[in-house]
């Protein structure tokens, strides 16, 4: 992606997310500021997105989107609502331990930094220069009276990440870092640089969540509909080798994994609380490691 266009698919993540929480089942199992977050979201995005805040309002255009979407890529809509609700319950957990600071790589048009900020924790947000520009108008014109994470403009591997976090980061302070579909989108060698950064910057070992898309985990043709979708959109799926492989980097760079879902753990756990029976993409991990 570009540092001077919108994150399409940051965008659609949102948008599948908004879609899903117009039904009452996937709408109760999160708090009604997150709901309202991304409501507010959808309706500001750039056209065209921001006509699927209509659109999907309807119950036979989300049955349709509903159906395409499982034909071409089944999974694919379950693991956004999986991938907001692991990582909100796991950062939870960490923030009850005393993080006080968190950080959001490539928040993309994610919650997270603007919830935790009404907690009274520091919040900081890590993005392209475009996607930072519109984050801040949307902060500014849908939450003037409330206070806003801090947005920085970092484009890797153009910037050195040390360097910003050296800039706007306390290092004393107990951090967690999020990289929610960070990862996936940078060279391996990037990809190791910027966990040698996060290890090596804090006085105290930072906890980092994050997923993971191991793409030889799907069948093949759901391969290239990933790959190919991603390409549309402008963006290629760099980073995408096995969990093992992973595994091995984190801990090669001082992180240890503590917790670790995978699509079958997410979907036996949501198809509970959901009542669905959608499956969840399959190579896909939540996981945090400290």
């Amino acid at each position: 992606m570009k540092s001077d266009q919108i994150s399409q698919t940051a965008a659609f993540v949102a948008i599948k997310f908004y879609g899903l929480t117009k039904i009452d089942s996937y709408r109760s199992i999160f708090n009604n500021s997150i709901i309202h977050f991304y409501e507010n979201l959808v309706k500001s995005l750039p056209a065209p997105f921001k006509f699927y805040h209509f659109w999907l309002k309807f119950s036979w255009i989300r049955y349709l989107y509903i159906w395409g979407e499982e034909l071409l890529l089944p999974g694919d809509l379950l693991h956004v609502v999986a991938r907001k609700w692991y990582i909100q319950k796991i950062a939870q957990q960490f923030v009850e331990k005393g993080y006080t600071q968190l950080v959001v790589l490539g928040a993309g048009f994610d919650h997270l930094a603007f919830h935790y900020c009404q907690q009274g924790l520091s919040c900081f947000e890590f993005d392209t220069p475009y996607m930072s520009v519109l984050k801040r108008r949307f902060f500014i014109d849908n939450y003037p009276d409330q206070p806003h994470p801090r947005i920085i403009q970092t484009y890797l591997p153009e910037d050195d990440i040390g360097i910003m976090f050296d800039r706007h980061l306390d290092p004393d302070k107990k951090t967690l870092i999020v990289a929610e579909g960070f990862f996936d989108y940078l060279e391996p060698e990037t990809v190791a640089d910027s966990l040698n950064e996060l290890n090596n910057f804090f006085s105290h070992k930072p906890a980092l969540i994050s997923t993971h898309f191991a793409l030889d985990e799907l069948p093949l043709f759901h391969q290239k509909v990933f790959e190919i979708s991603v390409r549309l959109v402008g963006e290629k799926l760099q980073f995408h080798t096995s969990m093992d492989d992973l595994n091995t980097m984190l801990s090669e760079h001082g992180f240890q994994i503590s917790q670790l879902y995978d699509a079958e753990d997410i979907r036996i756990d949501l198809s509970d609380k959901l009542s669905t029976t959608l499956p969840v993409l399959g190579g896909f991990y939540v996981f945090s490691a400290i």
